[in-house]
This record gives structure tokens, sequence and C-alpha cells, in this order.
């Protein structure tokens, strides 16, 4: 996330100081997309009539109708621009930087808290969505684990780089409250001494050497490993307690899947970290093009890897059929049969979501978009490509439990 490579860039944010507010702020535009890619997932289902909350295990009243996900969706952008036009003025970037990051697990605490019963009323899908989110961190060993627990540990390794995001931006924003003068108690309504108010010049150069010291340390790639180590864990859970061997060994198999992100993960952390660790200038230039090249192989397997396991396995295609029933490389039950080329046009998108990594190494896509830009743009692609991968992915899993259709639509 250096701002070298989007110094020409036309969309470039500014100063790392700024970059370092905006990527906290990203994560919440990610939800945002997720939210309203959920509420296309329902309004799909609820159009071809796929029973998709018998396989979550939702009754009907835990269901929400996607014109209230379309609305949170909107909402929560409106919120995020009416606040990117008010912090363009001379608020404090480091009391803006504490604001953002403590939103979050204010957020996360309202989803976990009790409501009084009109709101709960009102609120029924909070219940099952917390109690899944609760089981992808520590899931229940002694059964295989849930559909909607899965669907859900897979929706965060879509956002891993939002891990990674709100833990270098806490980085920066403990690194910068380490002096005195930058956090004035006064911020917090606090009497005590303080040191004399740090310029605003000096708080921007501050910052960016916080955010380059912060690029480089374990904690921000470890966060980026954990959404895979939760859904590997599961993986190993399910295999415990498979029905037969055949099960067991696919789990065996998805788990090394998930394992294949993190060479990736620490090749790109000794990447970052040898621009500050080595021995002579000329032998960290060349440890650092060795562990890039290590990078870019190790993304590559797991894209692959992670591709061929969501046609074969998560969307159950690449089956033997003939040419002439026109399911060549489908399989015999399709439920969005009447959409020509769906599956086709899915197929590519997936495998176009699944190497967007590979602009990094564009210098024409850098320079054009500048690296804030091209990451968020990366990440915004990823989760549109997991909003995809769920509808083929819930179908799939409706035709294996042989629950393909309900009687009615839901309520839209």
């Amino acid at each position: 996330m250096s701002t070298a490579s989007a110094a020409f860039g036309p969309w470039h944010i500014g100063s790392e100081d700024v970059e370092a507010l905006w990527v906290a702020v990203r994560p919440a535009y990610l939800i945002a997309l997720f939210i309203g890619g959920w509420a296309v997932n329902v309004r799909t289902f609820s159009c071809a009539r796929i029973d998709y909350s018998t396989v979550l295990g939702l009754s009907k009243d835990e269901l929400v109708r996607p014109h209230r996900l379309g609305f949170a969706a909107v909402l929560l952008c409106s919120c995020l621009g009416v606040f990117r036009a008010l912090s363009s003025g001379d608020t404090p970037a480091p009391l803006l930087l504490f604001g953002i990051l403590l939103s979050y697990p204010a957020a996360l605490l309202l989803l976990f808290s009790w409501l009084p019963a009109p709101l709960a009323r009102q609120a029924r899908w909070r219940e099952p969505f917390a109690r899944a989110l609760w089981r992808c961190i520590w899931p229940d060993g002694s059964k295989e684990v849930p559909f909607i627990e899965v669907l859900i540990a897979d929706g965060l390794t879509s956002t891993s780089k939002a891990f990674f995001d709100l833990t270098l931006s806490s980085c920066v924003a403990i690194k910068f409250s380490a002096d005195p003068s930058s956090v004035p108690f006064s911020w917090f309504g606090l009497e005590g001494p303080q040191a004399p108010p740090m310029s605003s010049e000096s708080a921007r150069l501050w910052m960016d050497d916080s955010l380059r010291q912060c690029e480089r340390m374990p904690m921000p790639f470890i966060a980026w490993a954990i959404p895979f180590l939760i859904r590997a864990r599961q993986c190993i859970v399910s295999s415990r307690n498979a029905s037969d061997g055949t099960a067991r060994c696919l789990h065996i198999v998805n788990l090394l899947k998930y394992m294949s992100a993190l060479p990736m993960i620490a090749f790109a952390f000794l990447h970052a970290s040898t621009k500050v660790r080595g021995g002579t200038p000329g032998d960290e230039d060349t440890y650092e093009e060795e562990f890039e090249i290590m990078w870019a192989l190790a993304a590559a397997v797991n894209s692959a890897f992670s591709f061929m396991w969501d046609l074969v396995m998560d969307w159950g295609l690449m089956q033997p059929e003939p040419v002439h029933t026109g399911n060549f490389g489908l399989r015999p039950v399709l439920l969005f049969r009447g959409i020509w080329g769906f599956y086709h046009v899915s197929i590519v998108f997936n495998l176009v979501g699944r190497t967007l990594w590979s602009l990094r190494w564009s210098s024409q896509a850098s320079l054009f978009m500048g690296g804030f830009f091209l990451s968020s743009f990366q990440q915004s692609a990823e989760v549109a490509r997991r909003c995809l991968w769920n509808i083929l992915r819930v179908e799939w899993q409706c035709i294996q439990k042989g629950v393909h259709r309900i009687d009615k639509h839901f309520p839209v």
C-alpha cells in the first residue's frame, strides 16, 4: 500500500496519513457491498423458487426481505459518503481514525446485545446470524459444521484483506497515540497534563512514518490469515465427524485448499519486511525480488486450487454430460436453466475474480488507479465474486439435499 506506485495515478488519494484513514473505512464499504449482494441473492432465490431457508436451517420469520437488505446497504453507503464529505474539513485525522476503528466493535457488540422485544421481533435474523458467526470462531466439535456456518466462514475469507486493513489501521492509531501531544486528553473530555499540541505537518509526518512501520509488521498479515484458519478448522471438525471415508478425504483436501493461502500470506509478509530488514541495501533488493516471485507463485497455486474446487465441489459442475444436451461441462440438474449462458458466464466471472490479484504486477493498472484504489477494486471484485458464488453454492446444496423448489415465492 505504498504510495510510490500511486504517485502518478489519477485517483491517488493524497498523503499516507489520508491513506491510513481510508484504509480503516474500506471494510465498511465491503460490508455494505456484501449486504447488497445478499439482497440480490435472496431476490434470485425467491424468483427461482429455490428453498434456501431449508438448507440454511432458518425459519421463515428469520429471513430478511431483499428490499430491507438493499435499504440497509444504501443507508450504510450514504452514511459513509456523508462521513467522507464531512471529514474533508479540519477535523483531526487521528480523532477520525480512532472513531472509525471504535465503530466496528460497537457494531459487533450491537449484533450480540439484548434488544427490546418490539425491536427483537423486527430483527429475528440477528440470533441465527450471531450464533453462526460465533460458531465459526468456536465450532461444535461433536458434529459436521452446518452449511450456514460454512457459508459465513467462506464469506469471511473473501473479506480477509479487510482484517488486514483494520489491523493495519489499529497499529497506526496505537503508534500515533504513543505521542502524548498527538491525542490531547481534551478530545475525550479528560483533564491532565499534556504536551503542546502537535502541528498539522508534524502529525502528518508522524502518521506517514507509523503507516510505513505498520505495513512491515507481522500482525496485519496474521489478521489476514485468520479467516482461512477459521475455515480450515471447520474442515478438520467436519472430517472428524464425516459419515464415511470418502467424505472425510474430501474435507481433508478442502483443508489443504485453505492452508494453501498461508504460504501466499507468508511470502507477502517476507516481501514487505525485506524493505527494512536484511544486510546491505543490495541484499535487501535481491531478497525482496525473490520473495515477490514466491508470493506470485503461491498465489497462482492457491487460485488454481480454489477455482477448480469451486467448479467441481462447491458448484457440482464439470460432470460428464453429452454435448447435445446443452449441459456439457455442467450437471444434469440445473435450476437456472432458463437463463441462457448463466453457468458459463458464472464460470468465467469466477475465474476472473480468482485471478484479479495479478493486477498488482500490472504497471498500467498501478499507474492508472493508484495503489489504494487498485486494492479497493480487487477487494470489491472479490466480494462481488463471492455473492455470485453464493447463488450456485446454495443451488448445489439444495440439489444435494433434494429440496430444489418451494411451492410459493418468498415474500419480496
